[in-house]
């Protein structure tokens, strides 16, 4: 057995290879000048990927690229000085002019690029976000979300508290026509849609049917406190309290599905928000 799949062995039982399998497997998958870039010899790579085959991170089918992204996940997970350079260098440095795009300066897009190593390297749960998304082909478009919100974070914070020497934001670029926020938008859409569905289920008849006549069908209050013989002051603080449960269940749904903080998450929300009118709609007018 050759050294790099002893230790692939030493932290997984490679049931699913044969030895031969599992030496043509590794010798096509691990790249030494990666891991020359990452601090990483041959074998350690060759532990950290069965320490993902492990955890069913990867399989036998899974691509060279992939376990690339293990590997460098891994490593700046181990805090290697290397890796974290490489991944800045890889997955952040490319987002430096849409971030200045933005109106940040190079102090602030370097704070963002150093946030954003800090929030996915931390581990909750046991679990670490950049661990979790590497070899998905999600790991670049994670980066770019965690980058883009913090940088927005960032404006809007300059915004209420502009700096002292008049610095403005009139030349920032119009959200609705910025990709990077595009890709934020349509990441999180089919997210919000299901966990908006599975609230909405949870909602008492009358709370529904109340959102649904209000918003979708302009039932004035007047008339839904005539319906319901009650006073117009009840109507509406039924319908603050339908809105609220509403609200509360798709944030706990969606915090279930992505596994984000409730502050990321009330971003996202926010930031998606906006185009999801006819989802909605569609939702609320379903019996």
């Amino acid at each position: 057995m050759s050294p790099l799949a002893e230790a692939f062995r030493l932290e997984c039982s490679a049931d699913a290879w044969t030895s031969v399998e599992l030496e043509a497997w590794l010798l096509e998958r691990i790249d030494p000048d990666l891991g020359t870039s990452l601090g990483c010899s041959p074998r350690e790579l060759a532990s950290q990927l069965g320490r993902a085959a492990a955890a069913g991170r990867i399989t036998p089918t899974s691509a060279p690229d992939s376990t690339a992204e293990h590997c460098i996940a891994a490593a700046c997970l181990d805090g290697r000085a290397p890796a974290i350079k490489y991944f800045r260098r890889t997955y952040l440095f490319k987002l430096r002019p849409t971030l200045a795009s933005y109106g940040l300066d190079e102090g602030a897009i370097d704070d963002v690029f150093s946030k954003v190593l800090d929030r996915l390297l931390l581990v909750e749960g046991g679990t670490c976000k950049l661990v979790g998304y590497a070899g998905q082909g999600r790991l670049r478009g994670l980066v770019k979300v965690s980058a883009t919100r913090l940088a927005l974070d960032e404006v809007r914070r300059r915004s209420r508290h502009p700096v002292a020497n008049g610095d403005d934001l009139s030349g920032l670029s119009d959200p609705e026509r910025d990709p990077e926020l595009a890709y934020l938008k349509s990441t999180y859409r089919a997210h919000f849609r299901e966990a908006f569905a599975a609230a909405s289920a949870t909602l008492a008849p009358r709370s529904r049917n109340l959102l649904r006549m209000h918003l979708i069908h302009g039932v004035t209050l007047q008339k839904l406190a005539t319906g319901y013989s009650v006073h117009r002051a009840t109507i509406v603080r039924w319908l603050a309290q339908a809105r609220k449960e509403l609200l509360e269940a798709t944030e706990v749904e969606m915090r279930t599905r992505l596994g984000v903080s409730g502050t990321e998450l009330r971003s996202v929300m926010g930031l998606i928000g906006s185009r999801l009118d006819a989802s909605v709609s569609r939702l609320l007018d379903t019996p």
